[in-house]
């Protein structure tokens, strides 16, 4: 029987899509929840967000990567660990490397997890928070993996580091290991995946009542379209306020959060310009970094991810740990996509005990899991 020809969606239909696409960089909010809507939704006071120096990365292209550098403390009696144990001079750096619309502030948990006990990297994506814009063309998966290695090559002296990536992050790790897969053992130690898909995501729409199919074909001309308007999307934002944070939380978390986690994600939502959302659009559809996994197996690996995620279901999740079946893997109940923040202790373990594994294989002189 012939396939139906697809319908143009409704007005109702795009209004759906424009709501509902929120966590995947659709978000059209770019203020803040009134105190008002904070306190209603159990809010407390404005999340203190941690702060360092870095040096500016800038790219070939000339687009300037914001970064930020944690040392690790000076006493030299830090420990590491429950066992009281110092760390050795050569302990893997962790690099940190943040997701679609968001910034290096979705890692304030892990990043307070770790201060000072460990060296931490973090940066801006392209486009993304305080790093400087990309032309469209560079803004794709591929690319974000070059901007990655030049990050380990300035600021790491290629040395260890154990890298953590959630959703387009970990992505971005995927594609390196693709890129330079001699990286990965003698200075890429150790691995993980939050929250994230190695491919198909064109098959999936966030949008229950529009299939995937649809959603990758009507979501580019949307966004097109959006960005000829802007006057009118910011009319949308000055009146849907209350709407975007119900949407917000609905679609980035699986369970109640305070309600200033959920002003904070639209704040860092609401950072990424239209046109930054459209620009890596494009980028999902075409994403297929399965030949990834024979590369990331040569270590260490820990997979994380929420049942409840509706931007990467918990089947993309599923299906990296059957191709990494060495990894340390962990479904977590109630969580949605940003779980590193919903629920940060269990993210900030799955690390711990990453950087665990590492540092025991590298006292056995070992570099693989």
């Amino acid at each position: 029987m012939a396939r139906p020809a697809p319908r143009l969606p409704s007005v109702a239909g795009v209004l759906a899509l424009a709501a509902g696409a929120v966590a995947v960089g659709l978000e059209l909010e770019q203020r803040l929840i009134g105190q008002r809507v904070g306190r209603a939704a159990g809010g407390g006071d404005r999340i203190v967000l941690p702060r360092s120096e870095g040096p500016t990365v800038r790219t070939p292209d000339g687009v300037p990567l914001h970064t930020e550098v944690d040392e690790r403390a000076d006493d030299p009696r830090a420990a590491y660990g429950t066992e009281g144990e110092p760390l050795p001079p050569d302990a893997p750096t962790l690099v940190l490397v943040h997701g679609y619309a968001l910034s290096l502030d979705c890692w304030l948990y892990q990043r307070q997890h770790f201060r000072g006990r460990v060296r931490q990297v973090l940066y801006d994506q392209r486009s993304h928070g305080r790093s400087g814009h990309s032309s469209a063309e560079y803004c794709r998966v591929p690319q974000l993996a070059e901007d990655l290695r030049q990050v380990l090559a300035e600021l790491t002296d290629d040395g260890p580091v154990v890298l953590v990536g959630h959703s387009m992050g970990a992505m971005t790790i995927m594609h390196l290991a693709l890129s330079y897969p001699d990286l990965f053992g003698p200075q890429v130690r150790g691995v993980a995946l939050f929250s994230t898909s190695a491919g198909e995501m064109a098959d999936y729409s966030p949008v229950r009542a529009i299939p995937g199919w649809a959603f990758s074909k009507v979501a580019p001309p949307l966004l097109a379209g959006l960005n000829r308007v802007p006057e009118l999307v910011q009319r949308g934002r000055q009146a849907g306020s209350d709407v975007g944070y119900v949407v917000t939380r609905r679609m980035a978390y699986g369970s109640d959060v305070p309600g200033n986690l959920v002003e904070l994600t639209s704040e860092m939502l609401g950072e990424t310009s239209l046109e930054v959302v459209a620009d890596f659009y494009p980028t999902f559809s075409e994403l297929d970094e399965y030949e990834a996994f024979a590369v990331l197996g040569r270590v260490p690996c820990a997979v994380v991810g929420g049942i409840d995620d509706m931007i990467t279901p918990i089947e993309h999740t599923d299906k990296i740990i059957e191709l990494l079946p060495g990894a340390a893997a962990t479904r977590v109940e109630h969580c949605g996509h940003l779980g590193l923040m919903e629920h940060p202790d269990v993210f900030s373990q799955a690390i711990e005990d990453l950087y665990a594994r590492v540092l025991a294989g590298a006292r056995d002189g070992r570099v693989g899991p």
